[in-house]
């Protein structure tokens, strides 16, 4: 068999190391500018405590569009995971502030991990972002029903002039309690938001009482 050219053989050689360049290339980590975004939990666990507010709401702000109620879900996951439920309320506040739009997952999540907590929550999400309130009153009071009440003059208190976006919050998540709102609401307007809801409270109370044969 005759031998290859010199020029055959460098080629074949040249060939070889492309070949083993690529292979290496493919196998080799990606670069920082190359590597795959990092998951909430493992981008907000390189961080201090007292930072990953600012870096949840970076990272959810950061995210698409369709994707960011999911990542501030996650990012409110990995927290409660890493920190004690005290700093919850500033990563409620920073994620609500930065992006507004996925307030009412903020706090439904928030609300769904530390039920006790939800007035709290409630109170940071309505000052980071009282144009929200509606939204947050709903996902309060579908995640711990119990406390609709307590979280409508929470709400109240913040945005008092946002009585009635908090009213439909609160038969949004709880149609059930419409007829004894409109029952407790004077025919005169008022704005004693606070006596509405007790007596509304009244009489949902009263309603489920079982009768008395």
């Amino acid at each position: 068999m005759p031998h290859n050219p010199k020029w055959l053989s460098a080629l074949s050689g040249a060939g070889l190391l492309v070949m083993l360049g690529n292979l290496v290339l493919r196998l080799a980590p990606a670069s920082a500018d190359q590597a795959p975004a990092a998951t909430p939990f493992l981008a907000l666990s390189r961080v201090p405590v007292v930072e990953m507010p600012a870096q949840a709401a970076a990272l959810v702000a950061a995210a698409p569009v369709l994707e960011r109620a999911a990542t501030a879900t996650a990012a409110l996951r990995a927290v409660a995971t890493m920190t004690r439920p005290g700093v919850m309320p500033y990563v409620i506040s920073a994620i609500c502030r930065r992006t507004p739009e996925v307030t009412g997952a903020v706090v439904s999540t928030a609300v769904q991990l530390y039920p006790d907590n939800v007035l709290y929550f409630c109170r940071a999400a309505v000052c980071a972002a009282p144009d929200q309130v509606e939204q947050i009153v709903a996902s309060a009071c579908t995640a711990e029903p119990e406390a609709y009440a307590e979280v409508a003059q929470v709400a109240f208190e913040r945005v008092p002039s946002a009585d009635h976006l908090i009213l439909y919050g609160l038969t949004n998540a709880l149609p059930a309690l419409k007829p004894y709102l409109d029952a407790a609401t004077p025919p005169g307007a008022t704005n004693d938001f606070a006596a509405l809801l007790n007596r509304t409270v009244q009489l949902a109370n009263a309603a489920a009482k079982p009768s008395k044969r």
